[in-house]
């Protein structure tokens, strides 16, 4: 999800450190000074009071990976007015800091709470509900919430961009990236802290399989990224280097200096996809027993069963090639076992404080690794969940 975009050229109606922080950090240049901008407008009655400064010095500090500091900010804002520009700007700012900590839930509800906002903000709302979908594995989902829409705004030509890769059609979506950084452009917006468009543009360009074009934009992306500083937007343009990188050795470093940079940010969602990609990569390489650690830890970091089911088939691969069983994670077993006992899935989600599609999901999973046509094979087959392959006497 791209960070916040706001309004870069107009005047707030008085001198204001809000409007220094917006234009450091669409220059993408001097990270602290645009913090302490930012933080020096959120201090001042007259700033907290407008719209317009509170937009500009939450987007400086979510962009400038301060999250804590954003949402702290933004709560404070909505708790002292609770309905309004203001209180909307900071909502709005509170959705982009738990979509980048990986907070899909939270994210998602703080959206559609604003999905009725005053139109200034409803773009960046659509744009962002549209491309939380397409994370969730809902293409479709996220075309509807675009359909109808004029692309006028940065932000909705770039999920109209994201959609388009999603579904498959990556020529369309590179030419929407391009798009969204012509206009970025225009607004004198650079940073990719912002909107990431030359990095989602390589990915594109490497569908299309126009390594070269690809290779150029990560490498612009990456020099961007390096003079803002921020870890999240570092680690996404090392990710897309590596991707269009051939495979010769050096392009593992690239790979684990990606993942050691969003850990740091805390960017649990780009770094579970980092680390499909990274995995996927050490397999071409033949590191098959390194690929599945690097899987594992995948499935760990996932907020989403999306990324979980990603990681977990890519585990499950890797493991036929090395000759192992695949294992069942602890909640698959927990949910297997109890499906054994006669409980039907709405028995195993109250038992487990779990939704009944996610125990379809498990048991989804645990058929096809135990390669099972269903609940009635489950409950003859020998079973111990705790041995290597979860298969043993019944009890």
């Amino acid at each position: 999800m791209s960070g916040p975009v706001v309004d870069w050229s107009a005047d707030p109606g008085h001198e204001c450190s809000a409007a220094v922080a917006a234009g450091l950090l669409a220059a993408g240049e001097h990270w602290a000074d645009a913090v302490e901008a930012a933080e020096r407008a959120l201090a001042r009655a007259v700033c907290r009071e407008t719209a317009l400064c509170v937009s500009r010095a939450l987007a400086t500090l979510v962009c400038a990976g301060e999250l804590v500091a954003a949402d702290a900010h933004s709560l404070a804002l909505v708790e002292a007015s609770p309905t309004g520009p203001v209180a909307e700007q900071a909502l709005l700012a509170r959705a982009c800091v738990a979509r980048r900590t990986g907070d899909l839930a939270r994210c998602s509800s703080l959206l559609e709470s604003l999905r009725r906002s005053g139109e200034e903000i409803r773009p960046v709302v659509l744009a962002w509900t549209a491309e939380l979908l397409v994370v969730r594995g809902d293409p479709g989902g996220a075309r509807a919430v675009l359909r109808g829409r004029e692309a006028g705004h940065p932000l909705l030509t770039e999920a109209e961009a994201v959609v388009a890769l999603a579904s498959g059609r990556p020529r369309d979506a590179l030419e929407g990236f391009l798009a969204c950084g012509r206009a970025l452009a225009e607004a004198g917006v650079v940073n990719p802290a912002v909107v990431p468009w030359r990095y989602r543009a390589s990915r594109a360009a490497l569908a299309c399989g126009d390594t070269e074009n690809a290779l150029r934009l990560a490498v612009e992306e990456h020099t961007a990224a390096a003079r803002w500083g921020e870890p999240r937007t570092l680690g996404l343009s090392l990710a897309a280097v590596a991707a269009a990188s051939p495979p010769r050795g050096e392009d593992l470093m690239t790979w684990e200096r990606s993942v050691r940079l969003l850990e740091m940010a805390h960017a649990r969602t780009e770094l579970a996809e980092v680390l499909c990609e990274y995995g996927d990569r050490l397999v071409a390489h033949g590191k098959q027993v390194a690929a599945r650690e690097v899987y594992a830890q995948a499935r760990a970091t996932a907020p989403d069963a999306v990324l979980v089911r990603r990681a977990e088939e890519a585990l499950d691969a890797v493991a036929a090639s090395l000759g192992a069983e695949p294992v069942l994670t602890p909640v698959e077993a927990e949910v297997a076992r109890l499906a054994r006992t006669g409980l039907n899935n709405r028995g195993i989600a109250s038992e487990l404080a779990l939704s009944t599609r996610t125990v379809e999901l498990h048991l989804t999973r645990v058929y096809r690794k135990l390669g099972l046509s269903g609940r009635r094979e489950l409950q003859v087959i020998r079973w111990c969940p705790t041995s290597p392959g979860n298969l043993a006497d019944p009890p």
